[in-house]
């Protein structure tokens, strides 16, 4: 049977992005401004973005008994998700609270894990996730969906990593053992240093020698560096306008992976992931952007 593109597991959130002056200082009131409500979630983030470039994927997590738990699932069978390994848990669905500044566009985020911690590995169908070309995953910081994230890296499978800022504290330690059966590893420039205690570039050939085989760092305006046993690049990225940067480098990763299961060179691959971050940072939210592209004609 053929494989499906890519299936991803990891927090299902909904973002509420509120647009303010300036951050509140204690005891202050800062009236918000525009309000934006937005499908989020790092893997979810990546998610969409294949599905909005044709590719066959699925989404594995939990939402909750609320509106928000269905309203996301209509989401994403009208965007041609598959969503038949979300499990459904009592309780509220995840979200993050994002309240980004006019004056200085820095995001501050404030994340409610919701039923993201209650996935158990009974909920887990480990033979449908190997129908998948590649699994992508966040690391979860929870201890049974660590374990679970230690035997999805055991499947017949391709296996590609996003690192978030939480978890880059705990350092390499924890997280070691799983990385040789990873192929992709996706960081920005502050989670590699924190998570190495590196350069950028140093840092990047540790995690190769640790077993991964190609280690891809966002630099925001700068680009991104590729590296791999074989050699490592900066790939430049044209300049725009930022709106708001929530969830690019999960977009970013999905027109990376995007390159990947089309055959590119790595170098191509990250320009798609650079092509598509570019349009999400066009925009509030992580995909409105690509959406608002799409409909233009313009997207790839």
């Amino acid at each position: 049977m053929k494989k499906k593109d890519l299936i991803g597991f990891g927090a299902i959130n909904i973002d509420f992005i509120c647009l303010i002056r300036k951050l509140a200082n204690l005891g202050e009131v800062i009236p918000v401004e525009k309000f934006f409500m937005y499908p989020g979630g790092s893997v979810p983030n990546t998610i969409i973005t294949l599905s909005l470039l044709d590719k066959k994927v699925a989404l594995s997590g939990a939402v909750g008994t609320d509106n928000v738990g269905r309203y996301l699932l209509e989401f994403y069978k009208k965007n041609n998700i598959n969503i038949e390994e979300i499990s459904i848990k009592n309780g509220i669905t995840g979200r993050a609270l994002i309240f980004l500044p006019k004056l200085k566009r820095k995001r501050v985020i404030y994340p409610y894990i919701g039923v993201n911690k209650d996935i158990k590995d009974e909920d887990m169908n480990y033979k449908r996730f190997e129908d998948f070309k590649i699994v992508h995953m966040e690391y979860l910081d929870i201890p049974e969906q660590f374990e679970i994230q230690k035997h999805l890296t055991r499947l017949d499978t391709d296996i590609s990593l996003s690192i978030g800022m939480i978890y880059a504290k705990n350092g390499l330690k924890k997280i070691k053992k799983m990385l040789p059966n990873c192929k992709f590893i996706f960081l920005n420039e502050r989670e590699i240093k924190v998570l190495t205690g590196l350069s950028v570039v140093d840092g990047a050939l540790l995690l190769n020698k640790l077993g991964i085989k190609i280690v891809i760092v966002t630099l925001g305006r700068k680009g991104c560096i590729v590296s791999s046993d074989k050699v490592i690049k900066q790939v430049p990225t044209e300049k725009i306008k930022v709106i708001d940067d929530t969830g690019a480098g999960d977009v970013f990763t999905g027109g990376f992976l995007y390159g990947i299961m089309e055959g590119l060179s790595l170098e191509d691959c990250a320009k798609m992931g650079n092509k598509m971050a570019s349009y999400s940072l066009r925009d509030f939210g992580a995909t409105s952007g690509l959406f608002k592209q799409k409909d233009k004609g313009f997207f790839r």
